[in-house]
C-alpha cells in the first residue's frame, strides 16, 4: 500500500489539474462556492483559489495574482516542501527545511489571518487583495 499510494496521489493531483485546465471555474457551475462568502459576503483566505489555479495551469501569473494574492506563495512553499529533501539527497546537502522550524507555523497562522482581515477592507490598497 505505501508503494501504491503515491502514484494513486499523483493520479489524482494529475486528473484535478486535467480539469481545473480544461474547465474556467469562473464560468462553470460544477465547482463549489465557498460557503464563507455565500454566508457573509466576505472573503475567506481560500476564496478566489479555484480561478487562481486554473490560471497558473495557464500560465497567467497575473491573473493568479488578482484572484488570490497568497495563492502563489502557497504553490511556491508546497513545491519548496517536496523539492527540499530531493535537493539535499541530490547534492549531499544537509539544509534544514524551514517549514518544521517551531515558529513557521505561527508566522504562516499570522500571514493568513492577516490577509483574510486586509482583503475584506474596502479601502484601496486593500480593496486590491479581494478577488475580481
Amino acid at each position: 500500500m505505501k508503494k501504491i499510494l503515491p502514484f494513486v496521489l499523483l493520479l489524482l493531483g494529475l486528473g484535478v489539474a486535467v480539469v481545473f485546465f480544461v474547465l474556467d471555474p469562473s464560468k462553470t457551475q460544477l465547482f463549489p462556492q465557498c460557503p464563507f462568502h455565500a454566508v457573509t459576503g466576505g472573503y475567506c483566505p481560500g476564496c478566489g483559489s479555484q480561478r487562481a489555479l486554473h490560471n497558473l495551469l495557464h500560465l497567467n501569473i497575473a491573473g493568479v495574482v488578482s484572484y488570490n494574492f497568497l495563492f502563489l506563495p502557497a504553490a511556491l512553499l508546497l513545491l519548496y516542501h517536496y523539492i527540499h529533501p530531493v535537493l539535499n539527497r541530490i547534492f549531499a546537502w544537509k539544509l534544514p527545511n524551514l517549514l518544521y522550524k517551531k515558529q513557521t507555523p505561527w508566522i504562516i497562522l499570522i500571514i493568513v489571518i492577516l490577509f483574510w482581515i486586509l482583503r475584506n477592507l474596502p479601502w484601496f490598497p486593500f480593496s486590491v487583495l479581494a478577488p475580481e
